[in-house]
């Protein structure tokens, strides 16, 4: 039994996804603090992406790889 449903978890990390692009065009405006932020929302966007993952593995369902192309920074 897991917290979310499959289609919970692409809600959520479509959300994510959402928020750090939002994020990436604040940069500019306010660097260091939107830089943590985008850091942050990564690493749950992360955590999300491996439950949806473990969750299609045991369904049986064939996980599709989907990278998204964003900057990280350090």
């Amino acid at each position: 039994m897991s917290l979310y449903t499959i289609d919970e978890l692409k809600q959520k990390i479509r959300t994510l996804d959402e928020k750090i692009e939002t994020a990436q065009s604040q940069v500019s405006f306010n660097g260091r603090s939107v830089s943590y932020q985008v850091a942050e929302l990564t690493k749950q966007r992360d955590r999300y992406q491996t439950m949806l993952d473990e969750q299609l593995a045991q369904s049986g369902q064939r996980t599709k790889q989907h990278r998204i192309k964003y900057a990280r920074f350090i």
